[in-house]
């Protein structure tokens, strides 16, 4: 147990942070820290959607490429799929450094098999970095006529956006050790604020878990208030005890949870846990405007990591995810904020009214779903490691 987890001398300090929505405020931030990037571009993304959002993305990373910036692009094999050859073709044709992460035969694909590249990152210049969950799809930007899902990136600028351009571009080139040549002069990171902040890794592969072990921390040092938005909420046993304990300890945990799911078999797997979160006084919403797809959580309204993050064994030991923690009660109280008027617009899940909504039949699917889906999720386990064994690249 990380008894530290709220010692503010354990995050970096320097920085200014700003909580960014999906739709349009995520892609103004995006495209803006792409027109202003002056020597180098880590971005990193599981879906990358050949459409009108990744489209425009495309014609910014082009012309920042064009203009001298270097620009390392890694998609994953499976979220990004569907991009053409031409596209890609493209974006190669101007320059661009682009990688698509775990690259597996096309028979493959309907098992999701292998270690996947789930978070999501852009980092300029080592000092500018937009981290979340948010994909490049027209979904996630919305239009004038449909909500874009609802989902969150953070804005940080200061000394940590370093570190995320060096993880990046170590998971680009797959070369986790060792020294690594950038394309940015070494310089001593500069402060640009005064919250403390810091990234956290999960790569099961590579033994690295501090986001769920993070997570956990937090949940079990809590002394007043959880507030968890999850967009594919399956958390293990361990976790569910930790949460089960903070109840009982008198913390106040409400979750934000999705009614509409573009994964139909996670949200009834997620509703076969509503008794057991019910009986253990844990507060249940559902937002039901558009798809849930956030993943973050505030504690104590001090403490918030944001990202890409699943509380699920998924992104516990199939994934690489990345998530951005701060320790600061001026930031936390106004994510605190923001999930409280969240949960005011969603639908507060009652437990007699829930009871009488779920005949037997609904609460057999939900079991199902619930068994099958803690299945696939042990048997991708189960090849993840089983995978080639990890081998340094020079």
């Amino acid at each position: 147990m990380k008894k530290d987890i709220f010692s503010p001398e354990k995050y970096l300090p320097g920085h200014t942070v700003t909580l960014v929505a999906s739709g349009t405020p995520y892609f103004e931030h995006l495209l803006e820290i792409i027109d202003k990037a002056q020597q180098e571009i880590q971005f990193q993304v599981y879906i990358f959607d050949d459409d009108g959002t990744g489209r425009a993305v495309a014609v910014a990373l082009k012309k920042a490429q064009d203009r001298g910036v270097k620009v390392f692009l890694a998609v994953d094999s499976y979220g990004s799929k569907e991009i053409s050859s031409a596209f890609v073709a493209d974006l190669k044709g101007h320059g661009i450094h682009f990688k698509v992460f775990s690259p597996l035969p096309r028979h493959f694909y309907a098992f999701r098999f292998g270690r996947r590249l789930h978070i999501k990152v852009v980092v300029a210049d080592g000092a500018v970095a937009l981290v979340g969950g948010i994909n490049i799809a027209d979904k996630y930007a919305g239009t004038a006529d449909v909500l874009p899902w609802l989902d969150f990136a953070i804005l940080v600028e200061g000394p940590v956006c370093a570190d995320l351009s060096n993880i990046c571009a170590r998971i680009y080139y797959e070369k986790y050790f060792g020294r690594l040549k950038s394309a940015l002069p070494k310089k001593q990171p500069q402060p640009a604020g005064k919250v403390r902040s810091r990234f956290a890794l999960n790569d099961w592969f590579r033994q690295k878990n501090q986001v769920s072990n993070n997570y956990s921390a937090a949940f079990r040092m809590s002394q007043s208030s959880i507030s968890i938005m999850a967009s594919y909420f399956l958390p293990g046993r361990k976790l569910r005890y930790v949460l089960k304990e903070a109840a009982r300890r008198g913390v106040d945990i409400r979750l934000l949870l999705p009614n509409k799911s573009d994964v139909a078999i996670a949200k009834r797997a997620t509703r076969f846990l509503y008794r057991w979160l019910l009986r253990n006084n844990i507060q249940i919403y559902e937002w039901d405007k558009s798809v849930l797809h956030g993943k973050m959580a505030v504690v104590d309204n001090k403490w918030v990591t944001i990202g890409s993050y699943n509380l699920n064994h998924l992104s516990k030991f199939s994934s690489i995810e990345l998530n951005v923690e701060v320790m600061d009660a001026g930031f936390g109280a106004s994510v605190q904020e923001q999930l409280s008027d969240l949960m005011a617009q969603s639908s507060f899940v009652n437990a007699d009214t829930f009871e009488l909504s779920r005949g037997v039949w609904y609460q057999f699917l939900d079991w199902v779903s619930y068994l099958l889906a803690r299945w696939v999720m042990l048997l991708l386990f189960y090849f993840i490691r089983r995978e080639e064994h990890f081998q340094e690249k020079d």
